[in-house]
């Protein structure tokens, strides 16, 4: 009883404890009010630093000529320039002497008082009868053989249509009454009734009647200093309708006319409606002749003067005067349009590139799907030496391709029959290579023969590819020029024929060092059955250095490249035996485990990268972009699109790591291989949060997008850019409104097209 009472007293828990050795609920309950202090301390010191890196300073508010400047903003932006009002000035004019002593003539609604006095001196001016709210201007205008205006203040009528307003008279004494002129604007014509206008748009001072007269010829001026004059003629749509050139022809690289080439103006050329007769040089300017039917409407033709020898344009107007309607949606609301819709597309051709290299690639991206993937080390090795050279075997041969195709380029109908033959000798011999029955097990040579005919399959399929995209960018050019105004279809065949001409020699390359390492592949097995343990081994810490040399070196070119060290010991002999002894190492690890596990190190290779390009934002991308094919829309596409592959392939990869496994283990239970495995139990899982992924990716991009114009991106916000440093409010209000349009409307059909189909 000594020795169980001895040791219950032991045992008993130390004050403020428990008896597994935890503080007990008092001791927590006594901290408690220390640790929030102290919590409330820290979060006070945190957010101090953090007033003091934002430079908080709310005395700004209080500033008089903010508060005024912020007011103006606000107002501006509450009138975005939507419509535009044709205006005519009206004028109220009262006689005030400078100083007292003339007689002046008072004016019942334009009252000065006193209506007289010094220079310096104050006057009260007070008008009746004006429009509510109506905007009045006044002027003084001396006594002077000039004609020149003062102006003096800005006021608006009251609801009434008065105003009172105090100024100082300005220091142009005369011995004659002098005049105060309060100048308004008044609109003309209304929406229910339109007038039309005319207006100076060549900006030549002469009224130009924009009616082609009984002769149908029309002579105008173009400025451009040019060693070889040539002339575009650009209909009211922007379609270039005839293109002409006093020299010899030429292909304009930039301008309205971009891609087109100059006929010489003596050569026959389809009618148009209006087609240029004659250009003559005139000094600095091009004095241009068109004809056209009696009685044509000229109203926004223009004419963009080219440079023959650079293909350059040198300036632009328009051809006539023209008469429009007031009032009209203004050329604000108009250019918006164009820039919205333009931001539109950009983000949905940013969006589809984006799409169709994140969908491949997230599967790699998934570590369900990769960390079962292992191969012997023997295989590993031969794919590593294969797809360096089956690559630069592919450049090679889309090299010998263009060789083989260059005589045809030229000669639309030599295309077609080249690419009707390489289809149908790669359908054929593919046709050979897998027959649709197999009545016994291939042998040896029939396996070798067929590889060898599904690579020359392969190489007629590339040929086909080249001669398409060569027949696509012929057809889409000629198309451009018939189809009016459909011609944009056209330049969408010529554009695919051309990034199927660029893509061809990176296709090309991926498609040999495929071949090469699925070859490869069989070789390595085929090692391993036929090949002495002892002797696979030697090969594979052989093969291994190889391997690791040849990837170290073409890294170390890499570096070269950026760095421009030109130095062989560093870039090319040290890389390489630091690439053998990996690869020694690699090689005798595996040979250890029997199998190397390939599949997480492409894993967590392809999250590095989509993690690092993510990390970059698309106007930092846009920029770099803008230096490689210039500014414009077609810079911010490829940015987005290379920030929308990163972005979605992670999106889209971790919707397959959280697949159901159910589905994946049943097809694998009937014997299906890895892509039948993919096909059938992962895609049909995937599908509905793909879609709904990409139609907000969508919707993102439209968003970023409308910034991207700011470093030459294309899109609305190259206009809204300009407006805001030219401190031109209302128009920016303008692309601000149908900034916000677009993208609530995104939104809305984004979400009912979730709803739908997800």
């Amino acid at each position: 009883m000594a020795d169980i009472r001895e040791r219950t007293e032991t045992d008993q828990p130390a004050a403020g404890h428990d008896g597994g050795g935890e503080p007990s609920t008092a001791g927590r309950r006594r901290r408690r009010p220390f640790l929030i202090a102290v919590g409330i301390v820290v979060a006070v010191v945190v957010y101090a630093l953090a007033f003091e890196h934002t430079q908080v300073d709310l005395t700004q508010i209080s500033s008089e000529t903010r508060r005024a400047s912020l007011e103006r903003i606000l107002r501006a932006l509450a009138h975005p320039d939507l419509v535009t009002y044709d205006t005519r000035e009206e004028t109220i004019e009262v006689e005030i002497a400078i100083p007292c002593g003339p007689e002046v003539t008072p004016h019942p609604d334009l009252v000065i008082e006193p209506s007289c006095g010094d220079p310096g001196e104050s006057v009260t001016i007070t008008g009746t009868g004006f429009e509510p709210r109506e905007f009045v201007e006044l002027r003084f205008v001396p006594d002077t053989e000039f004609d020149i205006t003062l102006r003096l203040a800005s006021v608006n009528a009251d609801s009434d249509g008065r105003f009172q307003v105090d100024v100082v008279l300005p220091d142009r004494p005369s011995e004659r009454a002098q005049t105060i002129r309060a100048v308004t604007q008044e609109p003309i014509g209304t929406w229910r009734n339109r007038v039309e206008v005319f207006t100076d748009a060549n900006e030549n001072g002469v009224e130009d009647d924009p009616i082609l007269g009984e002769d149908g010829l029309h002579i105008f001026e173009v400025a451009g200093r040019v060693d070889v004059p040539a002339v575009a003629l650009i209909n009211p749509a922007g379609e270039t309708t005839d293109f002409v050139t006093a020299g010899e022809s030429f292909e304009a690289v930039s301008g309205v006319a971009r891609g087109q080439v100059a006929i010489p103006i003596t050569e026959e050329r389809p009618d148009t409606g209006l087609r240029i007769t004659g250009i003559e040089a005139s000094g600095g300017n091009l004095s241009v002749t068109i004809e056209g039917p009696p009685g044509f409407d000229m109203s926004n033709w223009r004419a963009a003067a080219y440079d023959g020898v650079t293909g350059e344009p040198a300036g632009t107007t328009f051809i006539s005067d023209t008469i429009r309607l007031s009032p009209r949606i203004s050329e604000t609301a108009r250019i918006t349009f164009d820039k919205i819709l333009e931001t539109v597309f950009l983000a949905l051709v940013a969006t589809t590139a984006g799409l169709l290299v994140a969908v491949p690639l997230s599967f790699i991206a998934a570590r369900n799907i990769m960390r079962d993937i292992s191969v012997t080390v023997t295989n590993l090795v031969l794919i590593l030496i294969a797809v360096p050279v089956g690559a630069a075997l592919g450049v090679l041969a889309s090299r010998a391709a263009r060789d083989l195709v260059a005589p045809f380029s030229d000669d639309a109908l030599a295309l077609v029959g080249v690419l009707v033959v390489a289809v149908a000798l790669a359908y054929g011999i593919a046709r050979m290579a897998l027959p649709t029955v197999e009545d016994h097990v291939p042998t040896r040579a029939e396996r070798v023969r067929r590889a060898v005919l599904l690579v020359v399959a392969g190489a007629l399929a590339l040929v086909g590819l080249l001669v398409l995209a060569l027949l696509f960018q012929s057809a889409g050019t000629a198309a451009r020029s018939v189809l009016g105004w459909f011609g944009f279809v056209g330049s969408f065949v010529a554009d695919l024929g051309e990034i199927f001409d660029v893509a061809f020699v990176l296709i090309a390359a991926l498609a040999g060092a495929g071949v090469l390492a699925q070859l490869a592949s069989k070789l390595g097995y085929a090692i391993r059955r036929r090949t002495p343990r002892s002797v696979v081994g030697v090969l594979d810490v052989v093969m291994g250095a190889a391997a690791g040399a040849l990837w170290a070196v073409l890294v170390g070119q890499v570096i070269d490249w950026f760095y421009r060290i030109d130095e062989f010991r560093t870039v090319v002999l040290i890389p390489a035996v630091v690439g053998a002894v990996v690869g020694v190492l690699v090689a005798l690890r595996g040979m250890q485990r029997g199998e190397v596990r390939i599949g997480l190190s492409i894993y967590y290779a392809a999250r590095t990268v989509f993690n690092t390009l993510r990390s970059i934002e698309p106007l930092v991308m846009a920029i770099v972009f803008v230096v490689w094919v210039g500014a414009g829309p077609f810079a911010g596409s490829l940015a987005l699109a290379l920030h929308t592959a990163a972005a979605l392939a992670k999106l889209y990869s971790e919707q397959v790591e959280s697949i159901s496994p159910g589905p994946i283990e049943a097809v694998r239970a009937t014997g299906a291989n890895r892509l039948q495995t993919i096909i059938y139990s992962v895609v049909p899982q995937i599908v509905p949060p793909y879609i709904s992924f990409t139609m907000y990716r969508w919707d993102i991009n439209v968003r970023m997008s409308t910034i991207l114009g700011f470093v030459g991106g294309g899109g609305i916000g190259s206009i809204l850019q300009q407006n805001i440093n030219l401190l031109n409010y209302r128009a920016a209000a303008v692309q601000m409104l149908a900034i916000a349009i677009v993208v609530a409307t995104m939104d809305w059909a984004s979400s009912r097209l979730r709803e739908r189909y997800v």
